[in-house]
């Protein structure tokens, strides 16, 4: 073994490639493997701003609250609570569209409101012979006419809402431009989402008289920008990017294509790629993984593209092989059975896991689609508010559920309250508690009180809830009636599952997260032949598979159908990749 492939000549390598790309003269590119300790590169080249006020500063961009509250703590951590004030900036791509390019072009009245999703008011689609919410009719942009044409995207309407739209009189054309004119006046009262401040930076930046306003106080505001997470940069984002780095504004990209999961938006590593290279010619790799065991660095490089060789695990020596289980899969994620001994699936990876010293609370499993996991059911966006508001209960009487989890349900039961006592009203739920003076944390606080009041869910359900509206303590202007308000139907309901404190979560809801042990679930029949064959580059499975491996820090477990784990078993060991069958 060589000096610089002992331990302690590994950790020196990764840190001298950190530290170049801490020191890297913007505009610059940052390709990241996983476990590259991308954060703590960015904060840290944040970190060196003098602590003296500055008449510059930098933003640091992210695509989630997570993600940009994690930057925050670190400097909080280290003493630099000033690096996340003006000048500088700390937050989402949404907000920093929104802050800089779209609402300083607004007028101040109605007072323009940036919502995560038209999901936060209701938006029925208005002029159609069935009730439709506008959220469900996802918005596409195509950056590439001068016009940024709009168009709904019809492959990414759900299932409930097509059969809707399968049963209507009028053509998807003129959904569609229903759909588009239901946005448009809400607009007009105040009120965007990320995709129309996308619209809008595009058209301003595009617009000579426009971008002379906007553009001077952004490149005066900011020496820099630093964008996370770059690989899920939609074609519309990018091309917001390279018309700011055209004006001058100095960009840092910090991400990793192959960990491109956001196709249905636009993302492409291609995509990216393409715009990298226009940014520099000298890219600043950080190849040195600080999660990952060797084996599961050898286990991820077997879903990328061009051969390229694994990553160097840096802190870790751990020898366990990957885990395969074969499995009989059922239609419902509770269901799947280990093929050898008829016990639930969870239940053997747990136990294989407790076998390496790995606690359940340790482990994650995952898989492509939420239908496959077991657990609490995901709120579904094409559900009516019936269904919601019954998730929204579970989810409040269930031990275990994440912040991000009951923060949902507090604000369905929030939009369900208000609708029932101001049912003639409009807004976001922020606007109508302003405008009836009652606090916004009272009314969170109400909502979750009302939720725990509730009985489960069952199939008169609506009854039960209607009465306990009625008996709530509601503000003193309420004024509900008889017609609107009234939650009616009968509620889908998962259910119930055996604890097993395993944690369990779809692929694309784990960018970020890691675990001791992850078992990723892959139920397909084919799944080896195109883990084998496929071309990650142009199969996005194969890269949802492999940030799915890639949350492991020691122990990797696949689940695959019985008739396929000796063919799984041969294609790992093909690749040198230590193995076991359980």
């Amino acid at each position: 073994m060589t000096p610089d492939e002992t331990a302690e000549g590994l950790r020196f390598t990764a840190r001298t490639q950190q530290q170049l790309a801490v020191q890297a003269l913007a505009p610059a590119y940052v390709p990241a493997c996983p476990g590259a300790g991308k954060t703590h590169v960015i904060t840290l080249r944040h970190l060196q701003s003098p602590s003296r006020l500055l008449r510059q500063g930098r933003a640091l961009i992210s695509f989630t609250r997570v993600a940009r509250d994690q930057m925050a703590q670190r400097c909080r951590q280290a003493g630099r609570s000033d690096l996340l004030h003006a000048p500088h900036f700390v937050g989402t791509l949404d907000s920093f569209l929104w802050e800089f390019l779209v609402k300083p072009l607004r007028p101040k009245q109605p007072i323009p409101r940036l919502l995560e999703s038209w999901a936060n008011v209701k938006a029925p689609v208005q002029g159609m012979d069935r009730e439709i919410s506008l959220h469900r009719f996802p918005m596409v942009l195509d950056p590439s006419s001068t016009s940024a044409g709009e168009a709904v995207a019809w492959d990414n309407v759900d299932r409930d809402a097509k059969r809707l739209l399968d049963a209507s009189e009028y053509s998807r054309k003129q959904w569609q431009d229903a759909a588009l004119a239901t946005r448009t006046s809400w607009c007009e009262r105040g009120y965007y989402t990320g995709h129309e401040a996308r619209v809008l930076a595009l058209w301003a930046l595009r617009s000579p008289k426009w971008a002379s306003r906007l553009l001077p106080p952004l490149l005066s505001r900011f020496s820099e920008v630093i964008v996370d997470e770059a690989q899920d940069c939609s074609a519309a984002d990018l091309a917001i990017l390279e018309l700011l780095h055209v004006a001058g504004l100095p960009l840092v990209l910090v991400g990793d294509p192959d960990q491109a999961i956001y196709a249905w938006r636009g993302a492409q590593p291609a995509a990216l790629q393409r715009f990298a290279a226009k940014l520099t010619s000298a890219p600043v790799p950080l190849t040195g993984n600080w999660r990952s065991s060797p084996v599961i660095c050898r286990l991820a490089s077997t879903l990328r593209a061009g051969k390229r060789p694994p990553d160097t695990a840096v802190v870790r020596g751990d020898d366990v092989p990957v885990v395969v289980l074969p499995t009989r899969f059922a239609g419902s994620g509770s269901n799947h059975r280990h093929a050898s001994t008829g016990s639930g699936i969870v239940e053997v990876f747990r136990d294989v896991a407790q076998g390496y010293g790995i606690t359940a609370e340790a482990c994650l499993v995952t898989a492509y689609r939420y239908a496959t996991l077991p657990g609490i059911a995901r709120e579904k966006s094409n559900t009516n508010q019936i269904t919601s508001l019954a998730w929204a209960r579970t989810v409040a009487h269930t031990e275990g559920a994440t912040s991000a989890e009951l923060t949902r349900a507090c604000a369905i039961a929030v939009r369900v309250l208000l609708g029932y006592w101001f049912p003639d009203e409009a807004g976001s739920p922020e606007r109508l508690c302003a405008s009836h003076r009652v606090p916004l944390q009272q009314i969170n606080r109400t909502a979750f009180a009302f939720l725990h009041s509730l009985p489960p869910p069952h199939k008169e359900w609506a009854a039960d809830v209607r009465q306990a509206m009625k008996a709530w303590p509601a503000p003193a202007d309420a004024a509900p009636h008889s017609k609107k308000g009234h939650l009616a139907g009968k509620p889908v309901v998962g259910r119930k599952v055996k604890a097993t404190g395993v944690r369990t979560n779809i692929v694309h809801q784990l960018k970020g997260d890691e675990a001791d042990a992850v078992m990723l679930m892959l139920p397909d029949n084919g799944n080896v032949q195109r883990w084998a064959q496929g071309d990650p580059t142009a199969d996005e499975l194969l890269r949802v598979w492999y940030v799915a491996v890639t949350r492991a820090r020691r122990l990797a477990a696949l689940a695959v159908p019985k008739e396929e784990a000796e063919d799984m078993v041969r294609l790992l060991r093909q690749y040198e990749v230590p193995v076991r069958v359980v």
